[in-house]
């Protein structure tokens, strides 16, 4: 008995320490891919700057707010109780939270799997999710996925595996997550039904589910009147509404193949983000999980399916993005289990099977990150070019990887700043739904003074003439050429000359 004992306390020390390996490596592997010279760009720079409105108004902004403003309330705590020096630290700092938030996630990832597994495979799922590449890649860009998985896979474990009481923690992460991310609406409803699943009809409706529920409306309720008065909608309910009507007009204006089409986004996207580690364990693994149906296993059919239909959504609407799937990263990581225990139950040494399986894992995923990986030398030129050119214009066109930059060369230095629309002064207009540059001008001229093209293939194909055949047009001005400073990103800046454009246009 007493070496029975000896043995359990062994291997679960053995555990946690490995466990512990897999955090840090996790944690290292993200750190070591950090990009810390480049500006947060796109909606991570929303979060930002709303961010530090809150910590220069000491309240939230009544002038304008994000869709999701959870991430930024979040940031704020963190900027206001962390002394750095300029705008780009707080932007790193920004990151670096996002960063620990994700490797947190392996936590309870962890105690999900220990809901169907030994500690030992469980430790599989953690790694899984410690070294996916796409969910490394997505920690780094310091936008709201990791704090949204986190807490919503904390809810989750919660629900499952902890007692009544517990049930009203994991409203209150629901109502959180919702905060986060209007999506996370879709968790209360895969917690009610799961709720009633688990204790029926009985009196704990009253004693516990009506209670969690108004929790869960309390913690809301204050930012969705927030919302109202600054942008005239509640940002959850109403969106969520918003939605349901949209594919509902969809049906009734015979546009069904757009529903089909987002199906078929929805498959394409699943497909690719099982690459590297998922294509290996998922599909068998579901094969497996759907064999050893039981109550718990129904549990997680529930969430899948509810966290799947905001998914879909986006994918109808046609938001081409792989990232609205991650949340669903972690029960792929337990589903994976499935595939796993099958594997190592026909190997007599299993320990060593579950260390080359993990090592497998990080060596797969890091020669993946490699190959997709940004160019980052190239981006740091782009950030550079960028505070040079916006020093020169007021309004170019949009371009897909050097105009992202230049807002950010808008961001003042010291730190908080005052936040206002007109800081941007520089406009990027849209280069869609236009044939040719005069065209372009033409209906845009009041908002545009130059004109950026590179050799990019994304750009439209009058942009991709003005690069190749400059000298032709006239009526543009080079103002700036990467090429001559010794960049090796080669990147034109034009100025449009207006005087000889309406001359030449009126002939």
């Amino acid at each position: 008995m007493n070496k029975l004992m000896n043995s359990q306390i062994f291997d679960g020390k053995r555990v946690i320490i490995s466990f512990s390996v897999i955090f840090f490596v996790g944690l290292g592997l993200r750190f070591f891919y950090f990009p810390n010279e480049l500006p947060l760009i796109a909606d991570a720079m929303d979060n930002f700057t709303y961010a530090t409105g809150i910590n220069y108004y000491e309240h939230l902004p009544t002038e304008w707010s994000p869709a999701n403003n959870g991430w930024p309330i979040f940031l704020s705590f963190w900027f206001s109780i962390i002394n750095l020096e300029n705008s780009l630290d707080y932007m790193q700092m920004q990151k670096t939270i996002s960063v620990v938030l994700s490797t947190l996630t392996i936590i309870p990832i962890y105690f999900l799997c220990r809901k169907f597994f030994d500690g030992k495979i469980s430790l599989i799922g953690a790694a899984l999710f410690a070294f996916e590449p796409r969910i490394i890649l997505n920690s780094l860009l310091g936008i709201t996925e990791p704090l949204f998985i986190l807490l919503g896979t904390s809810s989750l474990v919660i629900f499952l595996k902890y007692g009544r009481k517990a049930i009203f923690l994991s409203f209150v992460l629901a109502s959180l997550c919702t905060i986060v991310r209007s999506e996370g609406i879709f968790l209360l409803l895969t917690l009610s039904i799961l709720f009633f699943i688990k204790y029926r009809i009985s009196k704990e409706i009253v004693k516990t589910y009506l209670p969690s529920l108004i929790i869960f409306m309390l913690i809301l309720t204050p930012i969705m009147i927030y919302k109202i008065e600054v942008t005239g909608n509640d940002g959850i309910f109403q969106r969520a509404s918003g939605g349901t009507e949209r594919i509902l007009s969809m049906t009734e204006q015979d546009n069904d193949q757009k529903i089909i089409d987002g199906f078929g986004l929805f498959i394409k996207y699943l497909g690719w983000i099982m690459i590297p580690t998922f294509l290996i364990f998922v599909p068998f693994g579901l094969i497996q999980f759907l064999r050893n149906r039981k109550k718990e296993t129904n549990f997680i059919i529930v969430f899948l399916v509810c966290s799947s239909i905001p998914i879909l959504y986006a994918y109808i609407v046609q938001a081409q993005d792989t990232r609205y799937l991650y949340f669903l990263f972690p029960v792929f990581c337990l589903i994976s289990l499935f595939a796993v225990r099958s594997y190592i139950s026909k190997i007599s040494n299993k320990n060593l099977l579950i260390s080359l399986i993990i090592a497998g894992i990080l060596v797969s995923s890091v020669v993946f990150y490699e190959y997709k990986k940004m160019d980052y030398e190239k981006e740091l030129e782009m950030n550079e070019i960028a505070q040079i050119i916006s020093k020169k214009i007021q309004g170019t066109n949009f371009h897909p990887t050097e105009t992202k930059y230049i807002r950010a060369a808008q961001i003042p230095d010291n730190w908080p700043f005052l936040f206002l629309e007109e800081m941007y002064e520089i406009h990027t207009v849209q280069t869609s739904n236009h044939k040719s540059l005069e065209g372009f001008i033409s209906e845009n001229r009041n908002e545009l003074t130059h004109i950026l093209v590179d050799d990019s293939q994304d750009l439209p194909e009058f942009l991709q003439d003005l690069y190749n055949n400059e000298e032709q047009y006239m009526y543009l001005e080079k103002e700036f050429s990467s090429e001559n400073m010794g960049f090796n990103h080669k990147i034109n800046l034009f100025k449009i000359n207006f005087e000889i454009f309406d001359s030449i246009m009126e002939n």
